[in-house]
């Protein structure tokens, strides 16, 4: 598969709901993680999917495995560790120009700040303004219990949803799905 077919998978998942990673469950068991597995579409859609959960599948989708190992394989620490190891992280930069499909982290820090990933879909029409594009990112919105879920938003709105910006690294799309 190439990125255009798994970008398109990805956004076949827009509205299946999310779903937490409870402090010491383990990422191993089939969902919200998706590490072992790319499941049906209604297996997802009963259980529900977080973050690191929705580009587990994209990796798989692209015959890769999941990085990390342990009970907490694919979880956003193990993707920071797999990145850094592979020299692969770049610092976000809201004046550069990104590619379709480079995914943008914010590492994981504690249990109530977990990070986060999501992935740039569509090109901003302002020259190097990234943030006037779009994402796809499984997320739960405190401020709208609607919008929880597998969900394409501004850029924008999800990097400033804290003060100072959101999204710490950019990791190109051949760096995060097809590296080994």
């Amino acid at each position: 598969m190439d990125i255009k077919d798994i970008l398109e998978y990805a956004k076949s998942l827009v509205g299946i709901k999310y779903t937490w990673w409870k402090s010491g469950s383990t990422t191993n068991e089939i969902y919200p993680f998706y590490v072992n597995t790319v499941p049906s579409i209604d297996y997802i859609k009963k259980y529900g999917i977080n973050c690191t959960g929705l580009i587990n599948l994209l990796r798989q989708m692209s015959g890769k495995d999941i990085p990390g190992n342990g009970i907490y394989r694919g979880g956003t620490d193990q993707w920071f560790k797999f990145f850094k190891k592979k020299k692969v992280l770049h610092k976000f930069d809201d004046s550069q120009k990104y590619p379709i499909g480079t995914l943008f982290l914010r590492k994981y820090r504690n249990v109530e700040d977990q990070g986060h990933v999501a992935i740039y879909i569509t090109e901003s029409k302002k020259k190097n303004k990234p943030l006037y594009g779009q994402i796809i990112h499984a997320h739960f919105a405190h401020d709208d219990i609607e919008k929880n879920g597998v969900e394409i938003t501004s850029f924008g709105w999800s990097h400033f949803w804290i003060p100072g910006g959101y999204y710490e690294y950019a990791i190109l799309p051949n760096d995060w799905l097809f590296l080994e």
